[in-house]
């Protein structure tokens, strides 16, 4: 059964789109899965027939750009109506990217430069066209503000590669074909542990009750816990009172409980363990990402009233109720793991000391291809950029790394950590010989990311200074 998908350019480059072409005849491998129903940009479907569509009739729709007009705003929201997945594409629809930088300026001001002001201009009486022009939002607003995201693919544009892989999972995802063999029936059915040496029984973690079969149990059969691979079974076994029990019972964990949890949710749940996107319905990289977005609830249990995080991911509401505790228990607790690579990590360049030299501009010079950008003097953002682009700048073009891939896991705002991070190994700088390379901060630190930024853009201060006639 094919995929129904969808793709929407909105204020953009459609570099991102051609990204996704060039991966030519490895298209091949997964467009017989896909039903393309609106892509105007590669094939002749009007607009109409998006908008007549019904309410979640899509399975996976792919958002391009930037909500700079009214317009852009509108198909967001059409786009998330008719979804049921959403992806935003490329660094502009996740953060911004250059288009971002406008937020510096008002909107006005914007279009005066654009239309009336700027050198290029011919017409001896220009003006604002209003003909078929969208009216401009005031600011360029973030996606994830104006609509729920789903899925976030960075990048400017994003590496063919992640495309690619993030579509072949996408589709198995949402054809929702089940690695179990048989989910009817669970694995401690015909566990050899199960009457002699249950690792339940001796109140150790095992997650045999909630797994179904069909992996001839190789683990238990080893004397091996089971921790899920096979995923949810449709009506547990009789022993998920004592999984229930111990994990209830959890309040002081253990590092070793820790990662007996942490296992089995990697194992038992949707997990995509590919770090160039990041899937909310991945409640691993949601809890790292974003722990406050989990509703708390009380639930009353054989141990007494605990907390758990509300979670539906599968039908059964005990096993949603022990995934939640068990999600619960990892946030917060220093034992919970989930690190994001920087582009750093995987940058082939030697490092020393990391202790810049005479500062520079990107034009100043010919950087050597083996020594730390940073270590050279160049401004480079990869100790504060998400890994996943191969470190191509750096790497193959000899050219240091600008953040597209934004901020790694913890780090709020990119522009920020960096220039925390750079004064902290920059201490012996003079500050006017660094303000004086640094002729952009916005545009050097920020780059990709200023619309998702907590300043976010630009702000008029209408405070008023009252008069003190105290005295």
């Amino acid at each position: 059964m094919s995929i129904k998908v969808a793709f929407m350019q909105l204020s953009s480059c459609f570099g991102c789109n051609v990204s996704l072409l060039n991966a030519q005849l490895g298209l091949l491998k997964i467009l017989p899965k896909l039903d393309i129903v609106y892509w105007p940009t590669i094939i002749d479907y009007k607009y109409n027939s998006l908008k007549k569509r019904q309410k979640s009739s899509i399975d996976i729709g792919f958002l391009e750009g930037v909500a700079r007009t009214k317009k852009d705003t509108y198909n967001v929201k059409i786009m998330r109506e008719k979804c049921k997945i959403i992806v935003c594409l490329g660094a502009c629809a996740c953060y911004g990217s250059v288009k971002g930088l406008a937020n510096l300026f008002d909107k006005n001001e914007l279009v005066n430069r654009k239309f009336l002001e700027a050198e290029s201009i011919t017409n001896k009486n220009p003006k604002v066209p209003k003909e078929n022009l969208p009216e401009f939002e005031d600011f360029i607003k973030n996606i994830k503000e104006i609509i729920n995201v789903d899925i976030f693919i960075p990048g400017c544009p994003p590496r063919t590669e992640n495309i690619v892989s993030a579509i072949s999972y996408l589709t198995e995802y949402a054809s929702k074909n089940s690695n179990s063999l048989n989910p009817k029936s669970f694995v401690c059915e015909k566990c050899n542990l199960f009457n002699e040496g249950c690792y339940l029984d001796l109140n150790i973690l095992c997650y045999g009750p909630i797994t179904a079969k069909g992996c001839n149990l190789m683990c238990p059969n080893n004397g091996e816990i089971c921790y899920g691979c096979y995923g949810p079974v449709e009506i547990p076994g009789n022993k998920i009172d004592l999984l229930e029990n111990i994990i209830y019972d959890l309040d002081l964990t253990t590092k070793e409980h820790i990662i007996s949890l942490q296992k089995f949710l990697n194992l038992y749940i949707v997990n995509t363990n590919i770090n160039c996107f990041y899937f909310k319905e991945d409640l691993i990289q949601r809890l790292a990402y974003e722990p406050k977005s989990f509703n708390t609830e009380i639930i009353e249990t054989e141990k007494g009233v605990k907390q758990i995080f509300n979670i539906n991911t599968v039908k059964n509401p005990r096993i949603n109720n022990i995934i939640g505790r068990s999600l619960y228990l990892l946030k917060d607790n220093p034992n919970f793991k989930f690190s994001s690579k920087t582009v750093c990590s995987h940058c082939d360049r030697n490092l020393s000391d990391k202790i810049p030299g005479k500062l520079k501009r990107d034009y100043e010079d010919l950087p050597n291809k083996t020594q730390c950008f940073i270590e050279q003097g160049y401004i480079c953002l990869g100790m504060v950029s998400l890994a996943g682009c191969g470190a191509i700048c750096p790497n193959n073009a000899n050219a240091p790394c600008h953040g597209c891939y934004g901020p790694p896991i913890g780090i709020k705002d990119q522009g920020a950590k960096f220039i925390s991070t750079f004064g902290s190994i920059a201490i012996k700088k003079d500050i006017d010989e660094i303000m004086d390379i640094i002729k952009d901060p916005a545009g050097t630190f920020n780059r990709f990311t200023l619309a998702d930024t907590i300043l976010q853009h630009k702000f008029h201060d209408n405070f008023k200074e009252e008069d003190d006639t105290s005295n």
